[in-house]
């Protein structure tokens, strides 16, 4: 599909189970199949209206899949919602984690490649510690 960059935000959200409940502002499956999440645009928390009717091929889900052992709709929900907010699901194709990230944390987000950056490792060490002791979400 080609957002690999967003469902790479997902994945690192979810080491944080509140960053991904807080999205869903309607949290329980039912049988309506309508469900209300949020995500930030321009920092503002924005809702997003959906439902649970999938892209489908070949009898499984077309791009997010969970495990058929654990079935869960949370990721393709909120992929939907990104693709929404987009357009669709093909304009969400190529993108950059900071941008995704901003979207589902609503908060200023960067990318930092330290083998760009002249870094003493040691300095480095300390500076990814101390993001993660404030709770940053952090993407390799």
């Amino acid at each position: 599909m080609g957002n690999c960059y967003f469902l790479a935000v997902l994945s690192a959200c979810a080491e944080q189970p509140y960053r991904i409940t807080d999205r869903f502002k309607i949290k329980e499956i039912n049988k309506a199949g309508i469900y209300l999440v949020t995500m930030f645009v321009n920092g503002k928390e924005t809702p997003i209206i959906l439902d649970d009717w999938f892209p489908i091929h070949m009898g499984k889900p077309a791009f997010c899949r969970t495990n058929a052992a654990t079935p869960e709709i949370w990721g393709m929900l909120l992929e939907k919602a990104w693709a929404k907010l987009h357009g669709s699901y093909m304009r969400t194709h190529g993108g950059l984690t900071a941008h995704a990230a901003q979207h589902m944390v609503g908060l200023p987000s960067f990318h930092f490649n330290h083998k760009k950056m002249p870094i003493d490792n040691d300095k480095f060490w300390t500076k990814l510690c101390r993001w993660d002791e404030y709770d940053f979400v952090m993407l390799s």
